[in-house]
């Protein structure tokens, strides 16, 4: 079932229910009304019966001759008894109609007695006289009130189903405008191909509903499939063409070597290029096989100090070299579960010592600084190198697969090891940021989020 189509269905039953309970409300308050109109009309023919034939001495000619023009506007199907003290009838024979006495006693009781019997209402009231008291019971039939309720019975039968037709159709044009919207952004999103991700849906900037939100949110979603496929389509170009490279190399130094014969020297030297181009292909399949790996350890977490970390990263980067070239400052409280991080130790050891190795790389020697602080918000970790530098057009690739900049070439290495840092980073929800000036500095900025050890 189409979704317009059960949500007309929705909105008919509620308001089916709702007219129900309205209806069946107005229904039972003109019934009950119209009881009790009836009731009181009992009420008052039992007053004037009482009146025409116990009360003749007791008024004056002008009232008795208002009782008795009143007396003979009798009701449909009107009987009237009248019983005194010891419940025998009395004026009128009782015939074929006769009251119980536990019915009269319970008017002599009460004063005022109403009653129904299937159509029949009765009315009975207790008159004290000079001649005694009595009892006078009245029942009649209010045919023109059951006419009245079996037409308004059937009114609001007819109104309520047509009522409900209308609503189901109403309901359907209304949830037709509501879905319309929805029934464009799938359109939209029909139209969408790999080779146009960079299709936006339109909405409202200053008025944002539901199905504004919605289209933001397949626009992020589509930015970001954008962002991958373009990652992808970078990666496996230049994943080709760095694979590529040293299996040339390889290809041709073997192709020359078997030209002709040569010395063994020569022979050597091209086993040693051979050599250095499988290390750098090694090189390069070890670092795709890392960035693999690394979604593969996500799960393998627990707690690290990182102040730890960061001096075994140093003590394998630096060696036994009597003077270092990373001089790490630690600023951190005496409290140690500020310097814990919830993680994977291998994942973070490479993460970090990719960053500080390009850092000691890339300064030529010159002393890298380390600067470990934290807070209440997470663990800060800097690595300032004073090497080559980073153009502003370049920080934004830097973590892409294989991606080097211009003045990097010369340096050697494949371009992973800044996207796998990256990776790693991401899984650990923690994140990056560099600020570089050409040529002088380059400042990468770790920052860990703060564990909180499930408290």
């Amino acid at each position: 079932m189409k979704v317009k189509n059960r949500l007309s269905l929705q909105f008919n039953f509620m308001f089916a229910v709702l007219l129900l309970v309205v209806l069946t409300g107005i229904y039972f308050f003109v019934e009950n009304n119209k009881i009790q109109s009836f009731y009181n009309q009992l009420d008052n023919r039992a007053f004037t019966a009482a009146q025409y034939y116990l009360a003749e001495d007791n008024l004056s000619k002008e009232n008795f001759k208002k009782v008795l023009k009143r007396f003979p506007q009798s009701l449909t199907q009107e009987s009237i008894r009248i019983y005194d003290d010891n419940y025998r009838p009395r004026f009128i024979p009782e015939g074929s109609l006769k009251w119980d006495t536990a019915m009269l006693k319970q008017v002599e009781r009460d004063k005022v007695f109403h009653s129904t019997r299937g159509d029949t209402q009765i009315a009975g009231l207790s008159y004290a006289d000079n001649s005694g008291n009595f009892i006078i019971i009245v029942s009649a039939v209010d045919e023109q009130g059951l006419y009245m309720m079996h037409e308004v019975g059937l009114i609001i039968a007819f109104f309520s189903f047509f009522s409900l037709i209308g609503t189901f159709f109403l309901g359907r044009i209304f949830a037709r405008m509501a879905l319309n919207p929805i029934v464009k952004i799938t359109n939209n999103i029909k139209k969408t191909r790999a080779s146009s991700l960079h299709m936006r849906l339109p909405f409202n900037e200053k008025r944002q509903d539901e199905i504004d939100i919605l289209s933001l949110t397949i626009n992020q979603l589509l930015e970001h499939l954008e962002q991958s496929f373009e990652s992808q389509k970078h990666f496996i170009s230049n994943a080709s063409h760095e694979l590529r490279t040293p299996i040339t190399a390889i290809l041709g130094e073997a192709e020359i070597a078997l030209m002709k014969t040569r010395k063994p020297a020569e022979y050597q030297q091209t086993l040693a290029d051979i050599i250095n181009n499988i290390d750098h292909l090694n090189y390069i399949l070890n670092g795709l096989m890392e960035m693999i790996q690394a979604n593969r350890d996500g799960n393998d977490f627990h707690e690290i100090r990182m102040d730890e970390l960061l001096w075994e990263i140093v003590d394998e980067l630096t060696g036994n070299e009597q003077v270092p070239v990373v001089r790490v400052k630690y600023n951190l409280p005496a409290d140690e579960s500020k310097i814990t991080f919830q993680g994977s130790r291998r994942l973070l050891f490479i993460a970090i010592s990719n960053v500080l190795k390009n850092a000691i790389k890339f300064s030529d020697g010159k002393e890298v600084y380390c600067d470990l602080s934290c807070n209440n918000d997470g663990i800060y970790l800097t690595i300032t190198d004073s090497g080559i530098g980073i153009s502003k057009a370049d920080i934004e690739n830097v973590f892409q697969p294989f991606f080097r900049s211009e003045n990097a070439i010369v340096y050697p290495g494949a371009g992973i090891g800044l996207a796998l840092t990256k990776n790693i980073l991401q899984l650990h929800n923690a994140g990056i940021s560099i600020k570089s000036e050409m040529n002088k500095t380059t400042i990468f900025s770790l920052f860990f989020p703060a564990y909180t050890n499930g408290k």
